[in-house]
């Protein structure tokens, strides 16, 4: 199992098919774009990096990291409501959304061993951007799931409604999560 950055047309075509199939096709989060593509993607895909996870060439889950920028903003501390004593503003964030994982997949350990992987990667590409802090949105059951990943992500937030379900405003910081590793080892 290896996830990268989307480098091709290809790879970045193939996440965005995953994400409509599972966000369009399998959950109904969204409305079908007005195309035949069968991609789903957004204004923030373009300050975004697409990361798959990649197994024997054939994609098994993706999302996106997208980067800090004045154009738009990252979505969860546009649209949600923050607390400001949980969320340090001047801290440089990205936001990691659109978290998928093929139906085929989603196996609680090996679901755990893909959110992992991709935390990892995550990390090591947001350390040439100076992030040292990551936001999303999350249902309360993926929340747990991402703790027991040993991902320490926490909510900054209460939980509300955002995209059509109740979710929490999360947030990790690098610093816990360096720390989380050593605690588990």
């Amino acid at each position: 199992m290896e996830c990268r950055v989307a480098s091709t047309e290809d790879e970045r075509t193939a996440i965005l098919r995953q994400r409509h199939d599972v966000f369009v096709e399998e959950f109904n989060f969204f409305v079908p774009k007005d195309d035949t593509q069968k991609i789903e993607y957004d204004q923030y895909d373009a300050y975004a990096l697409l990361f798959g996870v990649w197994e024997k060439e054939i994609l098994i889950a993706s999302c996106r990291l997208i980067l800090p920028n004045n154009p738009l903003g990252l979505p969860t501390l546009i649209s949600m409501q923050i607390d400001p004593e949980k969320f340090q503003s001047d801290l440089k964030t990205a936001e990691i959304s659109r978290i998928t994982v093929a139906s085929t997949q989603r196996a609680f350990r090996k679901t755990i061993k893909i959110l992992q992987t991709m935390q990892k990667e995550i990390n090591r590409i947001s350390a040439d951007y100076g992030i040292i802090q990551w936001v999303g949105a999350v249902g309360p059951t993926f929340l747990r799931l991402l703790n027991q990943s040993r991902l320490p992500y926490r909510p900054i937030g209460p939980l509300q409604l955002h995209i059509g379900a109740e979710r929490y405003p999360i947030i990790l910081i690098l610093q816990e999560y360096i720390s989380s590793l050593k605690e588990n080892r």
